[in-house]
């Protein structure tokens, strides 16, 4: 069930990055009330035998709803919802908390494996042929490719993948040696920048 929430979470952002419906940041408490009684509006609606797309518009309708009721809020707080960027950013976040804290959005996720397939096939995807120079520890782990040209790249180790056992416990022994990288791009926040950065994330090595 871990693995499955993390991995819905990660890929809730590419089905929300098609509703521009919010702006960038609200405060802690009214994120909570937005999330809240978008969950309610989702709750009114059979989201369980939806299609991808049909979800994506109920979960498009309920925010523009609530988004509704709480102008004079999120004006505020700074909100501005003519800003695209912005938007996408705060509908992430809401997504995000729905996973959490919204039984009916996770449900409907974990019940229908296709939403979560359909979405990451939606998401920029590639390959990255070189040598493993480096893993890099940490709260994300990291792996450093060096391609034929000699350009290093950064790959996210988010989650499990195809792969992954054979750098658990010998890292050492896996350095210097040719690999293959599977990979899909993905937004995610960066507290030092405090912006969202498009990072890659591993899907599978061989």
């Amino acid at each position: 069930m871990k693995t499955m929430k993390t991995t819905i979470v990660l890929t809730i952002g590419c089905l929300l990055m098609t509703t521009t419906l919010f702006a960038q940041r609200a405060s802690d408490d009214l994120m909570k009330q937005i999330t809240k009684e978008t969950c309610d509006e989702l709750s009114r609606v059979d989201v369980a035998k939806q299609t991808t797309d049909e979800l994506k518009i109920s979960l498009g309708f309920a925010l523009v709803k609530v988004m509704g009721q709480h102008q004079a809020d999120l004006k505020l707080v700074g909100i501005s919802t003519t800003d695209s960027k912005s938007v996408e950013k705060l509908a992430v976040d809401v997504g995000m908390r729905l996973v959490a804290d919204c039984p009916t959005f996770f449900e409907t996720l974990t019940k229908n494996p296709n939403h979560i397939k359909e979405l990451a096939q939606n998401e920029p995807s590639g390959t990255i042929s070189g040598k493993l120079v480096r893993i890099v520890g940490g709260d994300f782990t990291h792996l450093l490719i060096e391609d034929a040209k000699g350009k290093i790249e950064r790959l996210w180790w988010m989650e499990y993948f195809n792969g992954s056992n054979s750098l658990l416990g010998r890292a050492e022994s896996q350095l210097n040696r040719p690999v293959r990288v599977s990979y899909v791009e993905r937004e995610m926040f960066n507290s030092t920048l405090n912006d969202y950065v498009k990072v890659k994330v591993i899907t599978r090595i061989d």
